[in-house]
């Protein structure tokens, strides 16, 4: 074994962080009836790598997941006749030289991470393999339920699918809330809301928010509503938890949609949350991500929208002071044009294959990537594997039901920003309502046509429309 872990130079990510690797096979259409056909595979010593920019530790020893991942390489370099490395790249030769190092021919890995505002120009330059086509070579069936559909569509264009992972969708938009301040205020818990048929809508969102502002004799606010880390991703999270859809994908080129009625309900109230109740705490331009977060952490702030790693992190701030029984977990609420509570999303780490690889090398690596990155084999069903993420995260049964719930029943809804080159405009979009420059719609009016151009000029819509 030690043989082996010397070819690993370095590792991208824990089994359940990353979800991208490597394999070529020799066969190009398998046959996809056989329930052993990828045992038909030798590459003959092939050497498949993934690559990454945070590395990972495989000591032997470490703890029980490195130890199982140290195994599954063995075995799959075995089953595949491959060699494996799993190379960590400094981030930035890896983001701003990834297509041209692939076109180049020397990509950093056969398998590598992206995600899904930076992937689209990488495609439309060609460094980006069908992902799609490797995998119907091989009977591989993305859409087969141990796949990441939300992955696998976000990255699809036309017929060809450019991204996938295996790793479980994270939280984005779910709300934490202090259960110590909503007693304080004389607040029912949402959760149980819920559980007894009442609204927890973004009505009842306001009024909680406002009960839960406090000033003190000057003024000043010494505890707030509501926040979040991103303004830009709460400002969607109003549009998207009210079934809006800030980009219209329906059309070609898709449409900027933040002027239909459902998304500008969602902005207006994020705008008088913002501007007229000032309820919403927001960090300044410029400011330490931690600003916002360890408010909430340090029982500042009663309601938060924080990603699935931003949980870990007040989980963990929280179990340090002593107070990591206070937070809870529940649903952003739900607007009054919105169907069900859904967890809006930006996207998730997506992996691809560099164009410039053989197509065996494509196979072999998308092989090693299943075999290696699949959580399945860990005895558990999708539903406990959840169920485990949600009580690692929460104190409470009621917040480990909603997580269950979002993550199992796909309610995962894209905001679909990212795919079009929004993001860098979304984020100065939020600036003007935090300044407070205009109405909702005044605002919107004035900025459609430059985001409009933004979507016909970006890679996804040249992509979609050149083929």
């Amino acid at each position: 074994m030690k043989k082996k872990l010397s070819r690993v130079i370095a590792v991208v990510s824990a089994v359940l962080m990353l979800g991208t690797v490597a394999t070529s096979c020799k066969k190009d259409k398998p046959d996809p009836s056989s329930s052993a056909v990828e045992e038909k595979y030798d590459f003959n010593g092939m050497k498949i790598t993934f690559a990454d920019t945070w590395g990972k530790d495989l000591t032997p020893g470490k703890d029980e997941a490195t130890d199982r991942l140290i195994e599954k390489i063995d075995a799959v370099e075995k089953k595949y006749n491959i060699e494996f490395e799993w190379v960590k790249v400094d981030s930035g030769p890896y983001w701003d030289n990834m297509a041209s190092v692939i076109m180049g021919g020397e990509p950093f890995g056969d398998i590598m991470y992206s995600f899904p505002w930076m992937i689209t120009d990488w495609i439309k330059a060609g460094a980006v393999k069908d992902a799609g086509a490797v995998a119907k070579s091989l009977g591989i069936d993305f859409h087969d339920g141990t796949w990441n559909d939300f992955i696998v569509n976000e990255t699809t264009y036309k017929d060809a699918v450019y991204g996938f992972s295996k790793k479980a969708n994270t939280i984005q938009s779910g709300l934490l809330y202090n259960k110590r301040l909503f007693k304080e205020a004389k607040l029912t818990d949402p959760n149980e809301l819920i559980k007894s048929g009442k609204k927890w809508d973004f009505a009842t969102m306001e009024e909680y928010a406002k009960k839960l502002t406090k000033h003190d004799a000057g003024g000043n606010t010494t505890q707030w509503g509501l926040s979040t880390m991103d303004a830009h991703w709460l400002m969607t999270a109003f549009m998207v938890t009210n079934g809006g859809d800030p980009v219209d994908y329906s059309t070609t080129p898709p449409k900027f949609n933040m002027d239909s009625p459902k998304n500008l309900a969602g902005l207006e109230l994020f705008n008088k949350m913002l501007n007229t109740d000032k309820t919403i705490y927001l960090r300044p331009a410029g400011g330490d991500w931690k600003v916002t977060v360890d408010a909430f952490a340090n029982g500042k702030v009663g309601m938060m929208r924080a990603e699935e790693w931003v949980i870990e992190y007040i989980r963990d701030v929280m179990t340090e002071n002593g107070t990591n029984e206070d937070y809870g977990l529940t649903y952003f609420p739900m607007g009054p044009d919105a169907k069900d509570y859904v967890d809006e999303s930006y996207g998730g780490n997506s992996y691809f294959i560099p164009a410039s690889i053989s197509n065996e090398k494509a196979q072999a690596a998308l092989l090693v990537y299943r075999d290696l990155l699949d959580p399945s084999d860990d005895g558990y069903t999708k539903e406990e594997r959840y169920r485990n993420t949600a009580e690692a995260l929460f104190p409470d049964e009621a917040s480990c039901d909603v997580y269950v719930d979002l993550m199992l029943n796909n309610k995962i809804k894209s905001n679909g920003v990212c795919r079009v080159g929004l993001r860098e405009p979304v984020m100065e979009l939020a600036g003007q309502f935090m300044d407070n420059s205009g109405t909702p719609q005044s605002i919107i009016a004035a900025n459609k046509p430059t985001f409009q151009g933004y979507i016909d000029d970006s890679a996804y819509t040249q992509v979609v429309q050149d083929g």
